[in-house]
């Protein structure tokens, strides 16, 4: 019903023609499209080693996920942010550092995972690209009119990545395959993990990480991925968002 000109408002009296429904906001809910590249790139066998090596073996089928916008869409509808709990019909639920152990296979304990955002010469005490080359065996090719962008940037391109481990030459050198299994391990990370919403680069902040695979595996991981991911659902829960980052695969599952 029409709101008549001179009413107070009030959905809660009977003014006339004034009706709750016009103070009402039926607006459809959006369906939220997951941030994620789905490159399905099988790890060549010869770097899984390597890749468990750095505790990330338990995280390969993550690239088989088959993802369901409209769950994802119910479940954050459902979401409150005043508990990070999910409200459904028959009981409460939220997501716990268990369910990511159990679901990913990374680790919940052990050193925090952090990183400078840029300036990596003042903290690795090496220029930017030299340590990209060093960690992964090769820098990527860029254009002289690129070049200032790009080291503003602190980003490598997804489809880099995904061509070096696809173009991976027959080897048996330990240091050589490492640098394969990080370019895998940055996939990963970006792809399904932590994802943004760039949706095809990846932030060099996680590269010096894997510099030792040692160190790498006894990095917190599983806290990382969910702290990031809760963060992604506070995001989600604003006006106008239509698409949802962080590790969407822990959330269906």
């Amino acid at each position: 019903m029409a709101r008549q000109v001179g009413n107070d408002g009030d959905i809660n009296r009977l003014n006339e023609t004034t009706h709750y429904a016009g103070a009402t906001d039926f607006e459809r809910p959006c369906l939220l499209l997951p941030r994620r590249v789905s490159h399905t790139l099988p790890p060549p066998d010869a770097i899984v080693p390597y890749l468990d090596e750095a505790g990330f073996s338990d995280t390969m089928p993550l690239r088989n996920f088959i993802f369901d916008n409209s769950l994802i869409s119910a479940l954050v509808e459902q979401r409150r942010l005043e508990t990070h709990r999910f409200y459904l019909s028959w009981d409460e639920v939220t997501i716990t550092l268990q369910d990511v152990v159990y679901h990913l296979g990374l680790r919940a304990h052990g050193n925090p995972v952090g990183g400078c955002l840029c300036d990596f010469g003042r903290w690795y005490a090496k220029e930017t690209w030299v340590l990209v080359e060093q960690l992964l065996g090769a820098r990527p090719p860029v254009a002289a009119h690129q070049a200032t962008q790009r080291k503003e940037s602190f980003t490598l391109k997804l489809v880099w990545l995904r061509n070096r481990v696809r173009q991976m030459p027959q080897t048996d050198d330990p240091e050589t395959l490492r640098q394969y299994a990080k370019c895998y391990i940055m996939l990963l990370i970006e792809g399904y993990l932590m994802t943004d919403k760039s949706n095809n680069l990846v932030h060099l902040r996680w590269l010096p990480l894997l510099r030792d695979f040692a160190e790498c595996k006894a990095f917190s991981w599983g806290s990382a991925v969910l702290a990031w991911t809760y963060q992604s659902l506070s995001l989600v829960a604003q006006r106008g968002v239509t698409d949802i980052a962080g590790c969407t695969p822990l959330l269906m599952s």
